[in-house]
């Protein structure tokens, strides 16, 4: 945009990068029109220096003790990707964790999108503290796994979280 203030809260939003202005607004939607028609095309093999990179849109991450976001990828991270992150019961004698999956970019989980939720159960009571890894996937077609370990016994569990919108 030419527009001052537009530009201005762009950067801000940003935090304060410059913004890129190598491509004419008059132009840019037509640009991306192009660029999307070559690939619909299969026309991107005539315009080998063009790199597209497909991103998560939002942060994807767990609820935690607190209605807590915590972040296991990052908004506009590039896809295919697979980030695993450690986490710890919060009381004694747990037997089960309830994995809460949620996208956006609010501090309260509940605040953002939930897009699943799974369980990962002990046959018996764990101590508080008690160690687990929760991994996410997303595949170069957009799918995202989210699984959860126990370290000790290696029990895992999962869920598959598509973009079907039917």
């Amino acid at each position: 945009s030419r527009i001052p203030k537009v530009q201005e809260l762009l950067s801000n939003f940003f935090n304060g990068k410059d913004l890129c202005k190598s491509i004419n607004p008059d132009e840019a939607v037509a640009y991306g029109a192009a660029v999307q028609a070559a690939l619909l095309s299969e026309g991107i093999k005539n315009v080998p220096n063009l790199v597209l990179r497909d991103v998560t849109p939002l942060s994807l991450g767990i609820f935690v003790i607190g209605d807590i976001m915590s972040v296991v990828i990052p908004r506009n991270t590039s896809v295919p990707v697979k980030k695993t992150q450690g986490y710890s019961t919060a009381i004694d004698n747990q037997t089960a964790t309830l994995i809460q999956v949620y996208e956006g970019e609010r501090a309260r989980a509940t605040d953002n999108n939930l897009l699943g939720f799974f369980n990962l159960s002990w046959i018996q009571g764990v101590p508080r503290g008690h160690p687990l890894e929760v991994c996410f996937a997303i595949d170069e077609n957009g799918i995202l796994t989210v699984s959860a370990k126990e370290i000790s016994t290696g029990n895992t569990n999962e869920i598959t979280i598509t973009n079907d919108k039917e």
